[in-house]
C-alpha cells in the first residue's frame, strides 16, 4: 500500500514539472510581425493631349444677306412677294410709279423733236450748199445742230430707260425673303428698305471670344454647334483682330454647313477650344498635391516616398501637364494614404501582390 502511494505521488510530480515545462517553451515562441508600411500604387508619366473646352453661344446668321432698297422714289403700286417667299436674283419684288419719271418722259418727248428739228434743217440746207445757195458756214451749222440734237435726246432717253427700269425694283440675289417692310400705295424713296433677302443655302454663326481663346483659335479650326439637341459642325473663317466695343470680345464667324434646322437670328451653343497642350508629359491630377500654392508628387524610390516639386501647367478632369520635375522613368504615387509623408517608408502595391504569391 505504501509502495503504491509512492508511484502515484511521482506521477503527479512528473505531470506538474511537464507542465511547466511546456508553459515555458511557449513563452519563448518568436511573436508574430506585421506589415506596418502603406501599400501605394504608383505609374510612370505618360505623354498624351491635354485639350479644354469652353461653351459659347452664338447668332446663326446668313453667309450672303441683301437689303433691298429702291433706286427711285415714288408710290408703290404693286407688291410681288411676302416674307419667307424663295425668290430669284432677277426676280421682280414691287412695282413702282415715280412723278420724276413723267418729268423724264416729257424732257425725253422734248428732245426727240428738237432732234428731230434739227435734223429736217440740216436735210434742207444741204441740197441747198450743193447747189451753191447756201454757205458752207450755214451747212456746218445746220450740222453741228443736228448733231448735239441728236446726242441730247439719246441721253435724255437713257435717263428716262434708266428710271424707268428703276420702277420694277428686282431681287438682287437668290434667296428666302426675311422681312416685307412695304404694301401696295406705301411711299417709298431711295434709302427705305422693302426687304431683307437672306441666301438660305449657307448659313454662318457669329460669336464673340476672349483673348485667351482667340490665341488658340485659328481660321479653318473646327468648332461643335448645337442647337436643341442636334448638333452641326462649324469652320471657323473669320477672327477679328479688333475688340468689339460693345461687346469687350472678338469677333469671330464660322461657316455651317448641313445647317437645316438652323433659322437665321437664333441662338446656338458652341464649344471652342480655350487652351491646349498637345504631345506633353502627363501625371494624374488626383496624384497632385500643393505646398504654399506649388505642384508637387510623391515618387517611389527604392521603398520610400519621395516628395518631388514640379512646375505644372494646363490639366483638365483627368490629367495635368508637367513641363519639369520629372524624368520619363520616375515612378509617380497615384494613390493616398494619410502616412505618405516626404521619406517615409511605403510598400510598393506590385511587390506586396508578389509577396503574397
Amino acid at each position: 500500500m505504501k509502495k503504491k502511494t509512492i508511484l502515484i505521488a511521482g506521477a503527479v510530480v512528473l505531470l506538474a514539472a511537464g507542465g511547466i515545462f511546456f508553459r515555458v517553451m511557449k513563452g519563448m515562441e518568436k511573436p508574430a510581425e506585421y506589415e506596418t508600411r502603406p501599400t501605394v500604387s504608383a505609374e510612370v508619366p505618360q505623354t498624351g493631349d491635354i485639350v479644354l473646352y469652353t461653351d459659347l453661344t452664338g447668332t446663326v446668321e446668313p453667309q450672303s444677306r441683301a437689303a433691298v432698297m429702291p433706286k427711285i422714289g415714288g408710290e408703290v403700286l404693286e407688291v410681288y412677294f411676302q416674307a419667307g417667299d424663295q425668290v430669284q436674283a432677277g426676280q421682280a419684288l414691287l412695282k413702282i410709279d415715280s412723278d420724276a419719271l413723267t418729268s423724264l418722259k416729257l424732257q425725253m418727248e422734248s428732245a426727240k423733236v428738237a432732234a428731230d428739228e434739227a435734223a429736217r434743217e440740216y436735210g434742207r440746207i444741204e441740197p441747198l450748199y450743193a447747189g451753191g445757195y447756201a454757205s458752207q458756214q450755214s451747212m456746218e451749222q445746220a450740222r453741228d445742230g443736228a448733231e448735239s440734237a441728236r446726242l441730247a435726246y439719246e441721253a435724255a432717253k437713257h435717263q428716262y430707260d434708266l428710271q424707268l427700269e428703276y420702277t420694277s425694283v428686282t431681287a438682287p440675289i437668290s434667296g428666302t425673303v426675311e422681312t416685307r417692310n412695304v404694301e401696295p400705295h406705301d411711299h417709298v424713296s431711295t434709302g427705305t428698305e422693302v426687304c431683307v433677302i437672306s441666301a438660305g443655302d449657307r448659313v454662318q454663326v457669329e460669336f464673340g471670344i476672349t483673348e485667351k481663346t482667340r490665341s488658340n483659335l485659328a481660321a479653318g479650326d473646327t468648332v461643335a454647334i448645337s442647337k436643341n439637341g442636334t448638333d452641326y459642325s462649324g469652320r471657323v473663317t473669320e477672327i477679328g483682330s479688333m475688340v468689339n466695343p460693345s461687346t469687350g470680345l472678338y469677333d469671330v464667324k464660322a461657316e455651317v454647313d448641313q445647317a437645316d434646322g438652323l433659322t437665321s437670328g437664333t441662338k446656338v451653343k458652341l464649344t471652342a477650344v480655350i487652351d491646349q497642350a498637345r504631345g506633353v508629359m502627363t501625371v494624374p491630377v488626383d496624384a497632385v498635391n500643393y505646398a504654399a500654392g506649388q505642384p508637387f508628387v510623391y515618387c517611389y524610390e527604392d521603398g520610400v516616398a519621395k516628395k518631388t516639386m514640379i512646375l505644372g501647367g494646363i490639366y483638365d478632369s483627368k490629367r495635368m501637364e508637367v513641363k519639369s520635375g520629372l524624368q520619363p522613368d520616375s515612378q509617380v504615387i497615384t494613390s493616398w494614404s494619410n502616412e505618405l509623408v516626404d521619406g517615409a517608408n511605403v510598400l510598393l502595391e506590385e511587390a506586396q501582390q508578389e509577396a503574397g504569391e
